[in-house]
């Protein structure tokens, strides 16, 4: 825990203080004083989400709820050693009963899932691997093909719903073993995969924190070159600009850092 407080919180904390004249302009500008409550909130990891200096960093306060609890689970597997099924039943119990409990705690219990699943990444799960992916793709067929529900995971993470939770599965279940040693053969082979891996695993969360300011950038260039439109009517541009984004996110990423 004194880890995660280390690499994420300590360097919230700074990131919002370097962020507070912003934050105390969108309070003038809208003809508001921060209250003490909006101070403590602010300083415990609920900022307020204008103007895209906060909204990247949603996921702080389940992340350190997720630390409290994953020693408790850890230990739990140790000793009782649960098939990774049971934690699926718990899950769809969970989700029976969202409606009980609150946004934040339903975001703890979808990605504390996605945790416990790393829990078990090393152990070959076999027949409870095929189950889960079947259900997710089962899921996903039926939520595109007669929910007709729009492809938009971005729309279905805040909270994490169970289109987001199946696709999740989905890509873990089928793929995660070959990204991960892909990943691994990548590294070993090329300098620099090892470079950026190594900076962004040094630096922790605290390199992250200029993302904000490094995607405003980047639509900022979009927006001058007018180029909004014209990726978006090209699939193609598309693809193109993914790969493009990601990288000059990455460079300046790490030049701003």
């Amino acid at each position: 825990m004194k880890g995660r407080v280390k690499r994420v919180a300590i360097p919230y904390w700074k990131y919002a203080l370097c962020c507070l004249p912003a934050v105390l302009y969108i309070y003038w500008k809208h003809g508001l004083i921060i209250s003490l409550d909006g101070v403590v909130s602010y300083v415990f990891f609920n900022p307020p989400v204008e103007n895209r200096i906060f909204d990247h960093i949603w996921f702080i306060s389940p992340y350190i709820l997720i630390s409290l609890c994953l020693p408790f689970c850890a230990s739990f597997i140790r000793r009782y050693k649960p098939p990774f099924v049971f934690w699926g039943i718990v899950l769809i119990l969970s989700q029976l009963f969202k409606s009980y409990y609150p946004d934040l705690l339903q975001t703890v219990v979808i990605y504390l899932f996605f945790t416990i699943w790393g829990l078990y990444y090393t152990k070959r799960l076999g027949w409870q691997n095929v189950v889960c992916v079947v259900v997710a793709v089962g899921y996903v067929v039926y939520a595109f093909g007669i929910e007709k529900r729009p492809f938009d995971l971005q729309a279905n993470k805040f909270p994490p719903n169970l289109l987001f939770l199946a696709y999740g599965l989905t890509i873990l279940g089928i793929g995660g073993s070959y990204m991960k040693k892909g990943l691994v053969l990548l590294y070993d082979k090329f300098r620099i995969v090892r470079y950026y891996i190594d900076i962004y695993s040094k630096e922790g969360y605290e390199i992250y924190l200029v993302h904000a300011f490094s995607t405003l950038l980047l639509g900022g260039f979009k927006r001058a070159l007018g180029l909004n439109q014209i990726i978006a009517e090209h699939l193609s541009l598309q693809l193109i600009y993914i790969v493009i984004g990601f990288l000059f996110l990455l460079n300046v990423n790490i030049y701003i850092f």
